[in-house]
């Protein structure tokens, strides 16, 4: 590893075991990054919300590291897993990472991309929060959602991220693209990983249009405590990685058992018994023979999703350019000593016939109301108990808001809602009114049982009948299809011909629509490459029975292994900053000598119409340091005190400032900061850190590094600069 871009967690740790990178250091590259091409430049704004601590996090790793309390390959410490499993060894990743704004993290906004939640705040972690808390990982922040996660890249509280491969296309399918801000910022190596979720594609799709390996796991095996949920039988947790192996390394952190089953439906209702799914002492260990898992394996591949014909399915767009991505993947699975088999695709087809039930979905054995009900009643009495177990004395239930601002409507004549699903539709406005009308301190399971009694185990019966079964029945393994049938414009906010594209079977979600998710079909996602012409990335979809979330990893790394087709994106190219010397090694912080030290009373100030001043004071044992700043409209890393900006006619990399400070004595920077303003948009919002001017400072010394972010706003009055 000689750069940041695209480096695997195994790299990154490797880095960080041997000195050649603190984690400090670590967090102000990939900070350069963000305030380089995320809040500005191509202003992908990915990252919507920034963690206040981001750099104390960082260096607790360090200090922990310097301490010698590391255990295993990945800076590991052992926990205790329930006592009917053997205790794994779970790894300290330390590493900076990113989480969907719908997951709680303790002190920060959770608005799930919605204006009525723009204050609500975290009053404890979601359980992936804490895991990884526990495990060491340093968060950057918050990545983009659009409103309550509904309707995919649709605008939101924050707007909506946009892709790193091509500016002029969307980074997800138009409606199931909600886990667009975590793909995008994971592709462009804004962090090492990212968490995401679904509901219907929308941790697959961005997987697909970003490149990335993702993973939709089978029912209760990642716990989805303290995550908004948008349809609570469907929603999962969906990391996403550049790797497969960099999936199975969180996987350890992200899987252990939940003991709580407060707000995760599936481990918590108790009207179906879910088969528990086995999971391996490491998911590491899968790797052992996984690189010839393929050899003799039966894949279905359905002649619906590659151009061909299934009288069974609606008209479904696949694009030419999918089409030669999939037989150059066919080829590769024939290679790996795969039998390709076009088969039919009963799972999708049944589900989707509502020539006889009328509905959106073709479900045996639901009750005539429970469609409604389970986009209705479901969905409000679940959102009520959110912010109930919440507990912000801001918004402590759903009558506390104005039911408008939930998902707030677009201007007229807005080209993608002439293509509405209206079967599917929410009626936002009436969910605070439904979550009233339930009884006072009736829990949502008793509240809705008797739909519930017969929905869930309908659920549960069709997905074994029309895939586990089926997969039987024709001596197949598994089904793999291109992840979707072509990409859409970016301009479907005001090109009615891109909005009707991108509203197209085949373009609108991901390959599997609604029916895979619904019926709880676990899957992995990797790359197949580019599309020619649009050099935007499609991936292939590894979908199987129940429980055997193992296997599909597995053969995902086969293929992946077998070729690598991934593609480091290109509006995001690598930075001076980005680059590591292995050869270096930070004795001094990361040794036995270590030493404590603060960076405190930071403020930043306009001192003119580009100008600014960061000041600040360094605590510590007594000492000479040098601070340095960089500005940039994002962040500022302070290590002798130095500071990193974006400045006029920097261009791609940022410009640094920087000065010898005494500890305990006041000190202070000035820069001129280079001007940005965001592209206008016809609704919706941008992420705290777009138009301001972020710096990224570090203050070191020869055996301690901190930092800090400071975001100064450019409309904030300009301060006298007589001292």
């Amino acid at each position: 590893m000689r750069s940041i871009v695209e480096a695997s967690i195994a790299d990154l740790q490797h880095a960080l075991t041997t000195g050649a990178l603190t984690s400090v250091e670590l967090t102000t590259k990939y900070l350069q990054r963000i305030i380089t091409y995320d809040t500005r430049g191509p202003c992908l704004n990915s990252i919507v919300v920034f963690n206040p601590d981001v750099f104390d996090e960082a260096a607790a790793s360090d200090a922990r590291r310097a301490a010698g309390q590391s255990l295993g390959n990945l800076d590991g410490i052992p926990f205790v897993s329930p006592p009917t499993q053997q205790a794994p060894i779970v790894t300290l990743l330390t590493l900076p990472q990113t989480l969907k704004d719908s997951m709680m993290t303790k002190g920060l906004t959770c608005a799930s991309g919605s204006p009525a939640f723009a204050t609500l705040t975290a009053t404890r972690d979601s359980f992936v929060a804490s895991q990884l808390r526990a495990a060491g990982t340093v968060l950057l922040g918050k990545t983009n959602t659009p409103p309550m996660m509904a309707s995919g890249m649709h605008r939101g509280l924050y707007g909506r991220a946009e892709s790193p491969y091509n500016l002029d296309y969307l980074t997800a399918a138009f409606s199931s693209g909600s886990s667009n801000g975590c793909a995008t910022s994971t592709a462009a190596s804004f962090a090492a990983f990212g968490l995401g979720s679904e509901t219907v594609s929308s941790g697959r799709s961005p997987a697909s249009n970003n490149g990335l390996v993702a993973y939709t796991p089978s029912r209760t095996v990642i716990s989805t405590r303290g995550i908004w949920p948008l349809y609570p039988t469907c929603d999962v947790v969906v990391p996403h990685t550049r790797t497969v192996t960099d999936m199975l390394t969180i996987l350890d952190v992200l899987t252990v058992p939940d003991a709580s089953t407060e707000g995760d439906f599936w481990r918590q209702q108790t009207f179906v018994s879910i088969p528990k799914v086995a999971h391996p002492r490491s998911y590491l260990d899968l790797l052992s023979g996984a690189a010839d898992s393929l050899r003799g394996k039966r894949i279905a591949v359905p002649r619906m999703y590659i151009g061909g014909h299934d009288p069974k399915a609606k008209p479904t767009v696949v694009s030419p350019a999918v089409i030669a991505l999939w037989q150059r993947a066919r080829a590769d699975l024939e290679a790996l000593g795969a039998e390709v088999v076009e088969t039919d695709f009963p799972l999708v087809t049944n589900y989707e016939d509502d020539s006889v039930s009328g509905h959106t979905n073709n479900v045996v054995g639901f009750d005539a109301d429970w469609n409604a009900i389970e986009r209705g009643e479901l969905v409000a009495y679940s959102w009520d108990d959110f912010l109930r177990a919440n507990d912000d004395p801001k918004i402590k239930s759903l009558a506390d808001i104005d039911g408008s601002q939930l998902f707030p409507a677009r201007p007229e004549g807005y080209p993608p809602d002439r293509w509405l699903e209206t079967k599917n539709f929410l009626n936002y406005p009436l969910i605070p009114h439904l979550a009233s009308l339930r009884p006072a301190s009736t829990p949502t399971l008793l509240a809705l049982q008797p739909g519930l009694r017969t929905a869930l185990p309908a659920l549960e019966s069709q997905r074994h009948r029309d895939l586990d079964l089926w997969l039987t029945s024709q001596n197949l393994d598994v089904v793999a299809f291109p992840s979707c049938g072509d990409v859409a414009r970016s301009d479907v906010d005001t090109n009615v011909e891109s909005a009707e594209y991108a509203m197209r079977n085949g373009v609108r979600y991901s390959h599997g629509n609604r029916a895979v998710r619904h019926l709880g079909v676990p899957t992995v996602t990797v790359t197949m490459g580019v599309l020619e012409g649009k050099g935007m990335p499609v991936g292939l979809t590894f979908a199987g029975r129940h429980g055997e979330d193992g296997e599909l990893l597995r053969w995902a790394y086969a293929f992946e292994r077998g070729r690598g087709r991934r593609v480091a994106p290109p509006v995001t190219p690598g930075l001076e900053s980005d680059e590591v010397d292995l050869g270096r090694r930070m004795e001094g912080v990361m040794g036995p000598k270590r030493e404590g030290l603060e960076m405190v009373e930071v403020e930043g100030v306009r001192i003119g119409e580009t100008r600014v001043r960061i000041s600040g004071r360094l605590r510590g044992p007594p000492s000479t340091g040098t601070a340095t700043t960089s500005a940039g409209g994002a962040g500022a890393g302070a290590a002798t005190v130095t500071a990193w900006l974006k400045q006029p006619g920097s261009h791609l990399n940022l410009s640094t400032v920087s000065t010898e400070v005494v500890r305990d004595e006041r000190w202070e920077l000035e820069a001129d900061s280079e001007p940005f303003e965001p592209k206008k948009v016809l609704y919706g919002g941008y992420g705290q850190g777009v138009g301001k001017v972020m710096v990224i400072l570090r203050a070191e010394t020869a055996t301690s590094q901190v930092g800090r972010l400071v975001m100064i706003d450019r409309h904030a009055p300009i301060m006298e600069t007589a001292r």
